[in-house]
């Protein structure tokens, strides 16, 4: 491992990272602006009339997460920093499937695919990082 042993741009690698960092902002800019859009594409649908402390504190989380791996391919991290962020931040999506789960059992099998299948890419892009390309 060397001192520049850092994701590049013209790495193949390096969109989906970015690609994931914009997702998980995305999703999180949506829990603030439209909570209950936001609530239903997760997986567990929030009534009108309750607080939005809960969404918006989810929001929060994924806008900082997606916005910790900007800030990571900026400082130019090493590849191992960021595939154990990313391996670690997969606990993310599926805790999120488990909560479905929990909440609305196998009846929104749309949202647990998606939780599950983000959590799979992100694992499998966490594995590719430590290997060089």
């Amino acid at each position: 491992m060397t001192r520049n042993d850092y994701l590049k741009a013209n790495s193949i690698l390096f969109w989906p990272v970015v690609l994931i960092a914009a997702g998980i902002i995305f999703i999180g800019v949506r829990f603030i602006v439209a909570p209950l859009v936001g609530a239903t594409g997760f997986g567990v649908p929030a009534a009108e009339n309750q607080t939005f402390a809960y969404l918006w504190a989810k929001g929060t989380r994924d806008i900082v997460s997606g916005l910790f791996l900007i800030v990571f391919l900026w400082l130019k991290v090493n590849r191992r920093v960021l595939a154990a962020f990313i391996f670690v931040a997969s606990l993310i999506p599926i805790g999120d499937a488990l909560n479905v789960y929990a909440n609305v059992g196998a009846g929104n099998l749309t949202a647990l695919v998606i939780h599950g299948g983000t959590a799979l890419f992100m694992i499998i892009l966490a594995t590719l990082l430590l290997r060089r390309d």
